[in-house]
This record gives C-alpha cells, sequence and structure tokens, in this order.
C-alpha cells in the first residue's frame, strides 16, 4: 500500500513566512501549497483539499478570522484543522480565532519545536518523525552535513537575487532575503 503524503495548505501574505514553513515542511515529506492572499487560500483549500491549513490572521481581501468563518458554513472544507499562525497573537486575537474555528494559534516568529507538537496533536500522529526518517535524501550521511548542504543550496537559490538587490541597493529586498537565510540557519542549528 502506497502511503500519501500529508497535504498542507499555507496561506500567508508574507513571502518569508510562507517559504519557511515550506522549507520546514518539505523536510518532512509534506506535500504543500501555498497561498498569498485569503480569496486565493479558500480557492485553493476547495482544489486542494488539505490535511491542515497553516492561515495568517491579517491578509488583504479575506482576513484569516473571515476564512474561518466561512470555512465552518462550506461543507466540503469545514472540518479540516486550522493552525493559525500570526504576529499579533495576543489574548483577543487568540480567542477571536478559536471562537471563528482554529483548532490551534501559534506566534510568529515560529517556534519549530512548538510547530512540530502542534501539529502532531492536531493530525493525531507523529508526523514529522515518520515523515522525516522516511525521507530518502536524508536516509543516509550526517543528517548535519545534509542540512548545511541543504542551507548552501538556498543560499544559492537566493544568490541572484541578493546581488541584483546589492547592485541596486534595494535594502528592502537585501533584507527579506537576509532575514530568511537567517531564519534557515537558525531552523537547521536548532534541529534535534
Amino acid at each position: 500500500m502506497i502511503k500519501t503524503r500529508t497535504k498542507v495548505l499555507i496561506i500567508d501574505d508574507n513571502y518569508s513566512i510562507l517559504e519557511y514553513l515550506k522549507t520546514i515542511l518539505s523536510r518532512y515529506n509534506f506535500e504543500i501549497k501555498t497561498s498569498r492572499n485569503g480569496y486565493e487560500g479558500l480557492q485553493d483549500v476547495a482544489e486542494f483539499k488539505p490535511d491542515i491549513i497553516f492561515l495568517d490572521l491579517m491578509m488583504p481581501n479575506i482576513d484569516g478570522i473571515q476564512m474561518l468563518q466561512l470555512k465552518k458554513v462550506l461543507n466540503d472544507i469545514k472540518d479540516i484543522p486550522v493552525i493559525v499562525i500570526s504576529a499579533n497573537a495576543g489574548r483577543n486575537n487568540v480567542m477571536a480565532a478559536m471562537e471563528a474555528g482554529a483548532d490551534r494559534v501559534l506566534s510568529k516568529p515560529i517556534n519549530i519545536k512548538q510547530l512540530k507538537s502542534t501539529v502532531d496533536e492536531v493530525l493525531g500522529g507523529s508526523y514529522f518523525e515518520s515523515n522525516f526518517s522516511t525521507t530518502n535524501e536524508f536516509s543516509n550521511g550526517n543528517v548535519k552535513d545534509k542540512e548545511c548542504s541543504i542551507l548552501r543550496e538556498k543560499f544559492g537559490e537566493f544568490r541572484e537575487d541578493l546581488q541584483s538587490a546589492i547592485k541596486n541597493r534595494d535594502s528592502v529586498s537585501i533584507k527579506r532575503i537576509a532575514s530568511l537565510l537567517k531564519e534557515y540557519a537558525k531552523e537547521f542549528a536548532n534541529t534535534e
């Protein structure tokens, strides 16, 4: 019997968060789709039929609370668990998200251990241990060496963008890329 990959939909208007979550989860063999706003996310939920959704609260057009409210009344998607990830995880936002239908709320910046335990708890399994151990890329050799290799590869992906941003003195892009690479490095440094 072929084991299907767990499908994850990440809905966030912040590119760095999308890429960061995508990188972390893809290491554990999740099938991932990303959406940049609530309207796109709602369409992707219906088409992609994810097993779990990561949702930002503050987004253009349809925000996270509105999306949770819509999800509750749409029969095809109402039972999909949602983990809200928000930069503003104060008591009022947490309560509003939970009342609207979120299963859990995590704050940004994302704590990897908390993320893993929350996903396992919400989905009812050990998705990180079992998926990580079945990923062929990591089945042989030193895991730290593989992680460093991935980090070098990620840097290579951003090298051209970074060089262009430096040449054009685009401080916003430089900071975004640096922040993303820093988060990758921090994630690899904190692996168990």
